[in-house]
């Protein structure tokens, strides 16, 4: 009897051990699989962050770049001593005249620096520096006693430019009393209004105003933004 048990239990180890033999192969096949798809699933995930963060890291090399530029034409217009720039070939004239309706003079050789004046067409101002930065050439110019600014190139010519006599109003625009909205309004003139340019002032707030009189002889200021020297 003890000879039939001792049989009957090795053989049901045998059997167990058999199939656990059997199916073994298939369950490490399935985990693996498993294993491979949650790599690929991740790696699905993570390439795409990849390339965002090479294109990140590009685009702030490029603008790292750019400042770097900009700090470069900063420091550029800061010197004022630019007479013997090797870069700065041209002949500088001893005076320029201002070419278009209204232009902008600024404290530095670029036009990120402040506007110090406005200056309308046919305005003639003398040059004592000159200097050729990445936008081009600049001048500096006598705006006053100890007063100076910047000038571009384009905005001038070496040769006498002939003096505005005449705003025309580019929109309905208000005829006040001083060059400034505070001031009291006289009236409003047409889009497409012929003045008489008498005059243009830059106000403290950095507008530019011409000083005009109407065809019924009325004088007061107008806002440069609304009208164009001829």
């Amino acid at each position: 009897m003890k000879k039939s048990k001792k049989l009957i239990v090795a053989s049901t180890l045998a059997i167990g051990i058999g199939s656990t033999a059997a199916f073994a192969p298939a369950s490490i096949s399935a985990a693996s699989d498993v294993i491979i798809a949650s790599v690929d699933w991740v790696n699905s995930q993570i390439n795409p962050m990849k390339k965002d963060i090479d294109a990140l890291e590009a685009k702030v090399n490029s603008m790292q770049k750019e400042i770097n530029t900009l700090k470069k034409q900063v420091a550029d217009g800061n010197t004022g001593n630019t007479g013997g720039n090797e870069d700065n070939n041209a002949t500088m004239p001893s005076t320029v005249y201002v070419a278009k309706s209204s232009v902008t003079i600024h404290s530095g050789a670029t036009r990120d620096y402040r506007v110090v004046a406005t200056k309308t067409k046919g305005s003639s101002l003398k040059v004592i520096d000159q200097h050729k930065s990445a936008s081009g050439l600049w001048y500096r110019v006598v705006l006053g006693t100890n007063s100076f600014g910047w000038i571009y190139s384009g905005d001038i010519s070496t040769t006498q430019v002939k003096q505005p006599t005449s705003v025309v109003t580019t929109a309905a625009v208000q005829l006040r009393r001083g060059a400034a909205t505070s001031y009291k309004v006289y009236e409003t003139v047409k889009k497409g209004t012929t003045l008489k340019y008498i005059s243009t002032f830059t106000n403290s707030s950095g507008e530019t105003w011409y000083n005009v009189e109407t065809s019924k002889g009325t004088r007061g200021w107008i806002i440069g933004t609304y009208g164009e020297v001829r």
